[in-house]
């Protein structure tokens, strides 16, 4: 069990040890629930393509795909107005 106090602001710190075991990082969500006089604090599961993000340089074979897709397509447009 850990002892932790309440901030002027509302605010308290989850101890290490916990942030580590549910690995716990800056702007993750945490569900509060008050259950007949229990405060719960319950992780939020984190969105899949969030987890994603910045994991790509923007010189990944999707935008090479991308840029070729959109200029076949361009020529397709150009071939169908002649």
């Amino acid at each position: 069990m850990y002892k932790i106090t309440v901030s002027q602001k509302g605010q308290i710190v989850i101890p290490l040890e916990i942030r580590k075991n549910y690995g716990l990082k800056k702007g993750d969500q945490l569900a509060v629930e008050d259950n007949n006089g229990i405060i719960t604090l319950r992780p939020l599961p984190k969105h899949p393509f969030l987890e994603l993000r910045g994991k790509y340089k923007s010189s990944s074979p999707t935008d090479k795909l991308t840029t070729a897709l959109i200029k076949e397509r361009t020529a397709e447009r150009s071939r169908e107005k002649r």
